[in-house]
Formats: structure tokens, sequence, C-alpha cells
């Protein structure tokens, strides 16, 4: 749907609301009108009849009271919103005014008589061997009413038409030159740099065209401009490569055509984001930032993808390239060397070292992570669980009498609540056990001792602590504290051990002693990938992470022992 369709459809729909809304008033108006025009005319015919039962009952020589009206009531004829009707003292219809002959040929329609009709109004008269009714009748002034709205339908549906014609034909003319601007907008697209626009007589539509044609001459000059500056450039060994502020490529080196493997009709004209890996797109667009800026970027090393997908560092620099007459910066000159086997060098060097911080990190970030769930499940399950079991403890105390039904559905939602309850206390204990962070590593082993030795009677458990652990540091504490729970889950699920050794020391020199022994079934160490169970390897990444050392001992049917030694580590 075009812009001028759009316009039109919204000034249509404004004047139709328009319309309604003033149709409305106008029916008020005239229902108002009518009900008073009714009410008085009908009070005026009360009065007079009145009037004329006063003068019978006064002048008794004129005859019986009905007859008198009779007579009056026939001379009379009809009256303006009025029906009359007189009856004998048999209840028999003596007389009946005649219809109404007003604009008899107008025939409104239901509706408007609906909005317009006022409520009716019955008088009647008790008169001496008769009665006389009066009711009111507004047909007459709703006829009249009708034809005085449907004068102003006309004149409304007149100036709808004509209004929504000169609307329509002004947009087209106002908006005509935007195909001028869109079919030029095409042609830049395909590369032709040279169109312009002429000057319009709308003044918005004047100014996006002076607009345009600068930006067309800015895009030329700087092309030709680029062009030229990378001539200078295209002997160096390192990859050259010159894009504009968009990141577009103009000029590609033979040593980047090399490295890359993209010939220059290839590269030109595309976007420098084909060169940059996924996890780099920021950079363009910040070098682009400081280039705009008449920064320059210096050597720093980062990764490039060459056209076989393969993954290459590169030491980076750029610099801006400056339009010689204005000083302003046009685009940007960037050189890139392949660094791939320092790098290799380098991080190989460093590999056991960052793999030590980076598990120590993730460990960090997954123990943060389970403290912060067991802190929601704490603070926000913990609480609807309880208002459940409070609302279903008060249904059930209300309706154990009356509707024992519901009083034992109750209960039943009251024991799922505390199951839910119990069973949500056993995963926040197993997420993050609340002895660690107030009492400390000691308490919080003997703690989750006492919960294995009740949840395995047939099992022995022995915990030995010796030595200062306390102030051991919150990252020093959870890393133990999980190395144990992870030893204990796997002995207990697969050793079929009767008895478990737990000991923890810390030497006079500050070291920690960690033992974990079991006299289950054991196992052949040289039969067991250790990298394949993420149990162990989980347990040997978090030793490593402390740097320190992590061993089993094992032999078929003898048990298991896991020993770790952590040396003391200072501000973990």
């Amino acid at each position: 749907m075009s812009l001028r369709v759009r316009f039109n459809l919204l000034i249509t729909t404004l004047l139709l609301l328009l319309m309604l809304a003033v149709g409305y008033v106008v029916i008020k108006g005239m229902r108002i009108s009518t009900e008073e025009s009714v009410e008085a005319a009908t009070r005026v015919t009360v009065q007079l009849l009145d009037t004329v039962i006063i003068n019978s009952r006064q002048n008794p020589e004129w005859g019986y009271t009905h007859d008198v009206m009779h007579t009056f009531l026939q001379s009379l004829g009809h009256v303006r919103s009025s029906e009359i009707f007189l009856y004998n003292a048999q209840g028999e219809l003596m007389y009946q005014s005649p219809p109404s002959t007003y604009r008899a040929d107008e025939i409104p329609p239901k509706w408007f008589a609906r909005m317009v009709e006022p409520e009716p109004e019955v008088v009647s008269r008790r008169i001496r061997f008769g009665m006389l009714v009066v009711a009111s009748d507004a047909a007459g002034a709703i006829r009249e009413s009708w034809s005085s709205f449907k004068n102003l339908l006309w004149i409304e549906f007149g100036f709808f038409i004509v209004l929504n014609g000169m609307i329509y034909w002004m947009l087209g003319y106002w908006l005509k030159p935007a195909d001028d601007i869109l079919e030029a907008i095409s042609k830049v697209e395909q590369g032709n740099l040279s169109v312009r626009l002429p000057r319009f007589k709308v003044p918005e539509f004047s100014r996006i065209a002076q607009n345009f044609n600068l930006m067309g001459e800015s895009l030329r000059a700087s092309t030709e401009e680029n062009r030229r500056l990378a001539l200078i450039v295209k002997q160096t060994a390192d990859a050259i490569m010159i894009h504009d502020l968009d990141g577009n490529i103009s000029f590609w080196n033979p040593a980047a055509q090399q490295m890359f493997g993209y010939a220059p009709e290839d590269i030109i004209g595309k976007s420098a984001r084909l060169l940059i890996p996924p996890d780099h797109e920021s950079e363009l667009a910040r070098n682009l930032e400081a280039i705009a800026a008449s920064d320059r970027v210096e050597h720093y090393d980062t990764q490039r993808i060459a056209r076989d997908g393969k993954l290459l560092d590169v030491s980076l620099s750029a610099a801006p390239l400056m339009d010689p007459n204005t000083g302003e910066v046009i685009g940007e000159i960037c050189s890139m060397r392949d660094i791939t086997e320092r790098k290799l060098a380098e991080e190989t060097a460093r590999k056991l070292e960052e793999n030590r911080q980076l598990t120590h990190l993730i460990q960090r970030h997954i123990e943060d992570e389970r403290r912060s769930l067991a802190r929601e499940l704490h603070d926000e399950l913990g609480q609807y669980v309880t208002a459940i079991k409070t609302f279903a403890v008060a249904i059930a105390n209300k309706t154990r009498t009356e509707m024992p039904s519901i009083e034992a559905s109750a209960q039943t939602i009251v024991s799922a609540a505390n199951h839910i309850y119990d069973g949500m206390h056993n995963i926040i204990r197993h997420l993050r056990p609340g002895s660690l962070d107030n009492l400390g590593l000691s308490e919080a082993l003997q703690d989750a001792v006492a919960d294995w030795q009740a949840q395995n009677p047939n099992i022995k458990f022995n915990l030995e602590l010796s030595g200062s652990l306390d102030l051991l540091g919150e990252s020093l504490n959870i890393n133990l504290y999980r190395i144990v729970q992870e030893s204990v889950t796997n002995a207990l699920r697969h050793a079929q051990a009767t008895v478990i050794d737990i000991s923890l020391t810390r030497l006079e020199n500050g070291n920690l002693m960690l033992s974990i022994k079991d006299n289950g079934l054991g196992m052949s160490m040289c039969n067991v990938d250790q990298s394949r169970h993420f149990g162990l390897l989980g347990m040997r990444e978090r030793t490593q992470a402390l740097y320190g050392a992590f061993n089993i001992d094992s032999i078929p049917g003898q048990g298991s022992t896991i020993s770790v030694m952590i040396p003391e580590i200072k501000n973990l």
C-alpha cells in the first residue's frame, strides 16, 4: 500500500469519525427538541380540554359533559403532537382524533425514529358519563426532524466526496518527487555515483535532493581518492586494504590476496566484515569509530578468516584516509601481518595457566549461579509454598464439619505442599549448603556427613578434621566441599562400600591434605579413561584451579582412595 493511499485512508477515517460525531450531536439535539415540543403540545391540549370540562360543569344547560366534549372535539379536529380518545360510560370509543397529515410522504427509518422519539405521555380525565384520554404523538415531529437530518446527510456526503477527491489529488501532486528520489537511490545502489536530483518545489523534498546530491558527490570523490592512494601501498609486503567509513573495501594489494586467497575482483566493493570472525564483529565498528575521530589504531593482535575458512592470527594497524582538500576523514588504510606461528607459540606457553584461571573462573560462576538459584528458591518458591499451605489449612478448618470432602482435598494440598517444601530444601542444600556460608567448611562437612549417614544407615562414615580450617576463603571452602561431595556420591552410587573415611588436614606449612577412602569394589585405573568420567574430571579441574595435586589409587576389590593436596595460597 503506497504512502499516498495510506494518507488518504487516514484522512477518510478521520472525516468519517467527524461526520459520525456531528450526526450524533444533531440527533441528540433533535431528540431534545422533539421531546420539548411534544411535551408542550400535550400540556396545552390538556389545559384546553380541562377548560372545556370545567365550563361544561358550570353550565349544565349545555348538556352532559361527554356530549359537550364530543361536539367540541369534532370541531377541534387534529391537535399537533397529540391523539385524543373519548369513551362513553360503557367504555365504547366515541371519538378519536384524525391522524396528522404533516409531511405524510416522509417515512423516517426505524433506527432514526428510535433515536429521536421521546418517551410517550398519556393523560386521562374522567368526565360525567365518559372518559377522556390524551396521548402524546411524536410522529409528525419525527418526520420533520428526519427531513432536516436527511438534507444534512446529503450535504455531508457531497462534502466527503469532494474533500476526499481533492486530498487524493493533492497528495499525489505533493508526493510525486518521491518516485524520482527512489529511482536515484536505486541507481546509486547499482554503483552509478554520478546520478543527481533536481530541485523540487516542496521544501522538504528539495532539502532531501540537496543532501542526496552532496552525498553522491562525496562518495564519488572518496572512491576516486581511495583508488589513487591505493597505488602507494600496492607493493608492500604486508596485507594492505582500503575501505570507506561504511567498511566497503576499495583497494586490495597482492600481499592481501596471497594471505587471504581473494583476488581483487572477488573482494573489492564488498564489506570488510567478510574477513571478520563472528566473535570479532564489533572490531570493525570500533576501528571505524576511532578512524572517524582521526585517531590511529596501533598494532594489536586479532584474527581474520581466509577464503578457505582458515582462521589467521594477524597484527592489525589502521590509519585514517584524509581528503587532501578538506582534511576530512573519508576512509581507512588497514595493514595486517600474519602472526599465526608466534601466536601459537605464545598460546602453548600460556596454556596451563589459562586453563587454571579459566577453570577457576568457571567454577566460581557456577557456584555463584547455584547460590543465586538456591536463594531464589528459598525466597520466592518457599513463600509461595507456605502461602499455599496456609490457604489449604484455612480451607480445611472452615470445611471440616460441613464439607468433609473439601476438607480432605485441602489436607491433600497441605500434604503436597509439605512434600514440595521438603524437596525444595533438599535441592537448596544440594545447590548451596547454608552451613558453608554461615558456619564454615568444618561445620558444613559435619552437616553433610550427618545427612549422608541418615540417608545411608548401613554405611559407616568417619570424618576427621585437624588443623586450622577457619578463614580459608570462599573459593577454597566451596571447591573442597564439592570434591568431598562428588567423591562420596560416586562411592555411594558405584562402590558398594560399607565404610567411607573422610580426612581433611591443614599442615603447619599451610598446605591442605584431603583424603576420601572407601572399602568398596575398586577399579582398574589402567582401564579407566578419566577424561570421559565427568565426576573425576571435575574434581581434577577443581584441584588444578587451586594449583593443587589430584590422585586416585584404586585396586579392584580393595576400594579406592582419592587424595588432594592444595598448597598454601593466599587471597583465594
